[in-house]
């Protein structure tokens, strides 16, 4: 029933973004559920580096009472040497028919945001993360 319950949350959320003209989708993975972003923009136009990119999040167990953490580029992404915490991964996930290596993106957990609360933030909420992470390119 919970794990009905957390789908269903997420469904809705994804809703929230993809009424507002942007795709998310719940994909499998070799991990289990993940949501998987597609085209987040990025500034990588001022670096030659691509201006878009699909961004995996798995869906942590007992969502939402466990925070979502952790971004996962495409293996080999050109971003990768560029956003915080890529260069420290933490594990590979295959999802959609590619491999994703997650980076060391913790925005709820002293990464820049404000600790968790399930009530309010989400997958909906962690876009805003995901822009803000691929607009800061080192």
């Amino acid at each position: 029933v919970d794990a009905i319950m957390s789908r269903e949350r997420v469904e809705r959320e994804l809703s929230a973004l993809n009424d507002g003209g942007l795709a998310a989708a719940i994909v499998p993975s070799s991990v289990g559920d993940c949501v998987l972003y597609r085209g987040v923009p990025t500034r990588g136009a001022s670096r030659a580096l691509p201006e878009r990119t699909d961004v995996l999040v798995v869906i942590p167990p007992g969502y939402p009472a466990s925070m979502i953490d952790l971004a996962g580029l495409p293996a080999g992404s050109p971003l990768a040497a560029h956003v915080a915490g890529a260069q420290n991964v933490q594990g590979q996930v295959t999802a959609d028919g590619r491999d994703w290596s997650r980076a060391s993106y913790h925005p709820h957990a002293n990464g820049g945001g404000p600790p968790w609360d399930p009530t309010s933030h989400g997958f909906h909420t962690y876009y805003d993360h995901l822009l803000a992470w691929l607009a800061r390119l080192t």
